[in-house]
């Protein structure tokens, strides 16, 4: 299964908060999408580099993608706050993705999230081969929701990508653990000593392993 995402292009478009915009964060969001869903087994993932939609279309026809994942963010009059997606039409493969990436993704969003709606004049929507799931994932001129959406790119991405799998019957990537290791030791009581020490600073969870 061939996914392509294709991250906004839209410079000018300003974020209310943190002097950045709408082409920089979904820049971010694309690109730890491209990460998750690369742990996916059953997918192929393809990313737009470009920093162009018109490029994106081509290129994700040219490459027979199976789904085209447009990441966007909206706008409005700097008090609407909440996702809402983008398909061809009520009926098709499109909207039944948009509705588990909304599942998935309308829960941790700010504001109030309106549904899925047909917009087939939409360039990308309307250019591709590809079944199309538009999102907008929040409103970048609400400062609230422009602040939550800088910081949180990485939760985002994997709301999508947690839809996308539902939506197509695939395993969920489980995230992986990062080990620290503080010490090393010939001697077993310095390890020993080291790990009650570490047990006693509230970290319970030390143990000693054999290598």
């Amino acid at each position: 299964m061939k996914l392509y995402i294709s991250p906004s292009d839209q410079t000018e478009n300003l974020y209310a908060w943190g002097s950045t915009n709408e082409a920089v964060q979904c820049e971010r969001i694309a690109e730890s999408l491209e990460t998750a869903l690369r742990r996916v087994s059953g997918i192929l993932v393809r990313r737009n580099t470009t920093g162009a939609i018109s490029s994106a279309i081509r290129e994700s026809n040219e490459w027979g993608a199976d789904y085209h994942i447009c990441i966007h963010t909206n706008a409005f009059d700097g008090t609407v706050a909440g996702t809402r997606l983008f398909c061809w039409d009520e009926d098709g493969d499109g909207f039944r993705a948009c509705q588990a990436v909304m599942e998935a993704l309308a829960p941790i969003t700010p504001g109030t999230s309106d549904g899925i709606r047909p917009r087939p004049e939409l360039n990308e929507i309307r250019g591709t081969a590809a079944v199309t799931v538009y999102i907008e994932i929040g409103f970048h001129d609400n400062p609230a929701e422009a602040q939550w959406i800088v910081g949180h790119t990485e939760q985002i991405a994997k709301a999508i990508c947690q839809g996308m799998c539902r939506h197509l019957g695939l395993s969920i990537p489980e995230d992986p653990w990062y080990r620290v290791q503080v010490g090393a030791f010939r001697v077993y009581e310095n390890a020993r000593a080291l790990q009650q020490k570490l047990i006693a600073q509230g970290y319970p969870d030390a143990f000693i392993r054999k290598e």
